[in-house]
């Protein structure tokens, strides 16, 4: 291990120190939450070495610290407005033979349509540049050839009800995305569930996450939050995800039902459409005869 601090490993070890003291542990004490040493914990909180996104979603928890660590830890990595876990869930994804994934707020990006995926990026980045953007779009768009590719992985996806009546940008956005997604189901390319909008059980409050299983090696996991996406490949870990998305599938609708859920929203937001378009050419019609 080199004796040289880097700068970016000096702030995040600033914070690590300041959140281990409020927590009022030693770096014995917190070294077996990330499965290292006192040694490490020292050389963490001098910037002589980096922590792993592992390691510091695992260190974060620990503190409850509710995320600061781990926003520390992305600021130093994010040397452009494309974060840096952006660029790694598509090779994940191209050596996956089974993708698992639970969403809570909008679709999944693997299955975005580019107008929708367009308006997510906008929404959650707007400092991004419209190349910036159009670059993400992009990336979304390029991890879709997975599902086309011989032997694609098995792909299930669960989404709560809410994701299916937040309209993003417009119900024309919303209906092409409902209509993509219903293609691919019939296409068979993925299994997509919606679990109730008034379900009265709720595995994934913990919120969004991903399962990914290899050929001849560990699965691993990934769970996003506000700034970014967090890797896990500690198996106790992974298999606790596992078992979430299990109860997730078992509380969701069965995929027959789930598809007709989504023509069922589809229908109303065409329904709010054509409303809304009667609305304005009653008021142009108004307009014009004064």
């Amino acid at each position: 291990m080199s004796d040289r601090r880097k700068p970016e490993w000096a702030k995040v070890g600033k914070e690590l120190a300041a959140l281990r003291r409020t927590a009022k542990l030693t770096q014995a004490e917190l070294a077996p939450y990330a499965n290292v040493v006192a040694a490490h914990v020292s050389a963490w909180e001098n910037g002589k070495r980096g922590m792993s996104e592992e390691q510091v979603f695992r260190l974060d928890r620990a503190l409850s610290a509710n995320g600061q660590l781990t926003r520390a830890w992305e600021r130093s990595q994010e040397t452009e407005t494309i974060p840096p876990w952006y660029k790694k869930v598509p090779k994940l994804e191209q050596k996956s033979t089974e993708l698992r994934e639970y969403q809570s707020q909008i679709f999944p990006g693997l299955i975005q349509t580019p107008e929708y995926a367009r308006t997510t990026i906008r929404d959650a980045l707007p400092w991004a540049s419209a190349t910036e953007v159009e670059e993400m779009v992009l990336a979304r768009q390029k991890r879709q050839e997975i599902l086309v590719r011989d032997h694609p992985p098995l792909v299930s996806i669960v989404v709560e009800a809410f994701v299916l009546d937040l309209v993003m940008g417009d119900e024309t956005t919303q209906i092409a995305q409902l209509n993509w997604v219903l293609q691919l189901v019939e296409e068979g390319r993925i299994r997509f569930q919606v679990t109730p909008p008034r379900s009265q059980y709720h595995p994934g409050t913990a919120g969004p996450f991903r399962i990914y299983t290899f050929p001849g090696d560990p699965p691993t996991a990934s769970a996003e939050y506000a700034g970014g996406e967090v890797l896990m490949d500690d198996q106790e870990t992974v298999q606790k995800r596992m078992t979430i998305f299990g109860l997730l599938q078992a509380e969701a609708l069965p995929m027959g039902a789930s598809v007709e859920y989504v023509r069922k929203v589809r229908e109303s937001i065409e329904e709010q459409a054509r409303a809304r378009a009667a609305a304005v050419a009653q008021e142009q019609l108004q307009l014009r005869r004064g």
